[in-house]
């Protein structure tokens, strides 16, 4: 599990799709929306995805390297949601908005379906997809070139 060409091609360019996505965002949320570390937090799942899932799997061939390019995308559209979701119901909890901490947790599932929609908005989604796409042909390329 060390360093290796494709572990480095696959954070970078996967961190960079992170920011482009976030940026895609935010036109599409309300204008009350404070953003703060959200391009920040989404390049930096970007990177984790990368470097644990996508480099690894490289050296499987071009077709695995579309698979993987999915479910990549799939892991960071997942793993962004969740995290922004956490991060509105902590927010939301710390002004009193809840009850009791069962009705926080119900609540993250529907903060993660309000994010969820703007998510799947093709603006959104479709570059989200075709871009873990090229990037994982890319990272196989580099795990080809550089071993």
């Amino acid at each position: 599990m060390g360093l290796t060409a494709a572990r480095v091609v696959g954070a970078i360019m996967l961190a960079g799709l992170g920011w482009f996505v976030s940026d895609l965002i935010r036109p599409l949320m309300p204008e009350s929306t404070i953003f703060g570390w959200f391009n920040y937090v989404n390049l930096g799942l970007g990177w984790i995805v990368g470097w644990s899932m996508l480099g690894p799997k490289a050296g499987s061939g071009m077709m695995a390297a579309l698979g993987n390019g999915v479910t990549v995308a799939f892991a960071m559209g997942f793993l962004g949601l969740f995290t922004q979701a956490v991060n509105e119901m902590l927010r939301l909890s710390t002004r009193k908005m809840y009850a009791g901490p069962m009705k926080a947790i119900e609540d993250l599932f529907r903060i993660m379906a309000e994010f969820g929609q703007v998510l799947l908005h093709p603006t959104v989604i479709g570059p989200l997809i075709i871009g873990a796409v090229v990037i994982a042909v890319l990272v196989e390329m580099a795990n080809s070139v550089w071993r």
